[in-house]
């Protein structure tokens, strides 16, 4: 962190005194003028730039003090980069559900993620073709897997999925 807050300063230094040469003399070379001016001094008529390009240094700073004591003291920051993301993930894919969708992984969470496709057609009221539709969605999105069992599917949840649910 201290590296990049270094980093940061020197370049924002770099950076106004650039500035500055390519001001003064617009028609020389920056580095012919970064010379000039550091063994020669600052001109007379460029007394403005210094605290100009010491506000840009010290701005520079102070950005890069307060984004890094953002990221040491608010421990949301650390929690979120330190987090599992797949304990959020099915609470995340839930909320982007159709209500269809949600009847039919709802039936499927209360009977531990896996049932019998017919039974979730009686339990969620919708038909067997739109049960069918919903349950090939889900399963196109890596929600579900379906696995034939005699004359009706097995629609089991995918374990991430009933992970980030649990």
């Amino acid at each position: 962190m201290l590296l990049i807050l270094l980093l940061a300063a020197t370049s924002g230094l770099a950076v106004s005194i650039y500035l500055l040469a390519v001001l003064y003399a617009p028609g020389e070379s920056p580095l012919g003028v970064l010379y000039r001016i550091l063994t020669g001094g600052v001109p007379q008529n460029l007394t403005f730039f210094i605290p100009l390009s010491s506000l840009l240094f010290l701005s520079t700073v102070l950005a890069s003090m307060v984004g890094v004591i953002y990221f040491l003291v608010l421990p949301e920051v650390k929690t979120y980069y330190e987090s599992d993301p797949g304990k959020e993930a099915g609470a995340m894919v839930m909320r982007t559900l159709k209500p269809d969708e949600r009847k039919v992984v709802g039936v499927l969470n209360v009977h531990g993620g896996s049932y019998l496709q017919k039974f979730i057609t009686q339990e969620t009221g919708l038909s067997r073709l739109k049960t069918h539709r919903v349950v090939a969605t889900l399963a196109e999105r890596g929600i579900v897997q379906v696995q034939k069992r005699g004359n009706t599917n097995e629609v089991s949840l995918a374990k991430w999925f009933l992970e980030g649910m649990g």
